[in-house]
């Protein structure tokens, strides 16, 4: 899932910022205004931030052979688990971002309201926000102990070793409600780790909008663009890219990579597997996806990721990843019936009983 969307994010910025040609590219011809496609496509993903909403989805729907080859040494566990996850509609992964101004006008400090939603085999697993400096956070846990084996109920007979301050907003995550963190003790932590010498916790508390790392992703993400691909015009406001698999998979890979650091799993040693796969793949075998514009805009974006996988790793199986954008995302907002958690609180506990 994080290699999905890091991917799609990833290509998005580095659109955004590219100005040129990437590689001409077919016969199809210019795609709006006197553009080659190339800049077709940097203008159109440029747009995407012209307004002070946008929304993204993407979906990962691998079929029955790739879900067998992900699973040929996994645990019956685990096997289980993929097919859950993997199975009625894949993994959906959602991401919305709202601001007062249009969002190409933040200033650098200025940073949008977001939110992330998580959702694997019809089933929604987690949305968090981040709402004028507050994060907020729902987790399905009852589901995700039911994959693990275990239920809300072995959890629950643990509470009675967490502080007593602690324990209500513990009880909401295993009960699948929101709780919270205040923008006030968020930033009380951030000048606890300066003065530690811990660094901004800025950059941890919403990942998605962490400048460094938008930036590192839109570097990897440019170089493929710009070095290796060629973009042709196929008409009908559909665009095709093409580019060397092992250069560009290579290039997505080192753009998502800081991302998996926010997930939990396996992801991390998923994407060492597809680097190493990807050393394997001849140099002349190229990789190609489809972009579609619509006023003037990206509207969707389609990829085969088993395109950047030897046969012996994908089973010759599809790995589709389906990406829409839309400028029609509502307002991101701070839900109800939030639990707060005093992280002032929570600290001296924590502190008492070391």
């Amino acid at each position: 899932m994080t290699i999905a969307v890091g991917a799609v994010s990833g290509l998005a910025l580095s659109a955004c910022s590219s100005s040129g040609s990437t590689g001409s590219g077919g016969s199809g011809g210019n795609n709006s205004g006197g553009k080659t496609p190339t800049e077709a496509l940097a203008a159109a993903v440029h747009n995407i931030s012209s307004g002070k909403g946008e929304a993204f989805q993407l979906s990962l729907k691998p079929d029955d052979a790739m879900i067998a080859a992900m699973n040929k040494d996994s645990s019956k566990q685990d096997a289980t688990i993929a097919k859950a996850l993997f199975g009625n509609g894949g993994i959906v992964v959602k991401f919305a971002l709202s601001s007062d101004k249009p969002l190409k006008d933040l200033k650098p400090g200025e940073t949008p309201n977001v939110e992330f939603v998580a959702n694997a085999g019809g089933t929604e697993y987690l949305d968090v926000r981040s709402v004028a400096g507050a994060v907020y956070l729902k987790a399905n846990v009852p589901q995700i102990a039911q994959l693990g084996g275990k239920s809300v109920g072995d959890l629950n007979s643990q509470l009675g070793q967490i502080p007593p301050d602690f324990q209500a907003p513990v009880q909401a995550v295993l009960a699948g409600k929101w709780v919270g963190v205040s923008a006030a003790d968020l930033k009380g932590l951030e000048q606890m780790a300066s003065s530690l010498g811990g660094g901004d916790l800025s950059s941890t508390t919403a990942p998605g909008t962490n400048p460094a790392l938008l930036s590192g992703m839109e570097a990897s993400l440019l170089k493929a663009l710009t070095q290796d691909a060629t973009v042709s015009d196929k008409g009908g406001g559909q665009l095709e890219v093409t580019g060397k698999v092992k250069v560009i998979g290579q290039d997505i890979l080192q753009a998502v990579g800081p991302a998996l650091n926010a997930v939990p799993g396996q992801s991390k040693a998923d994407l060492d597997k597809a680097r190493e796969s990807l050393n394997s793949i001849p140099d002349s075998e190229t990789v190609t996806f489809e972009v579609w514009l619509k006023s003037n805009q990206i509207n969707e974006l389609q990829i085969d990721l088993a395109q950047f996988m030897p046969k012996t790793e994908s089973g010759g199986g599809k790995l589709p990843l389906d990406m829409k954008f839309s400028q029609d995302a509502g307002k991101v907002s701070a839900p109800d019936g939030v639990t707060n958690i005093d992280v002032k609180k929570l600290i001296g506990a924590l502190g008492s009983h070391s």
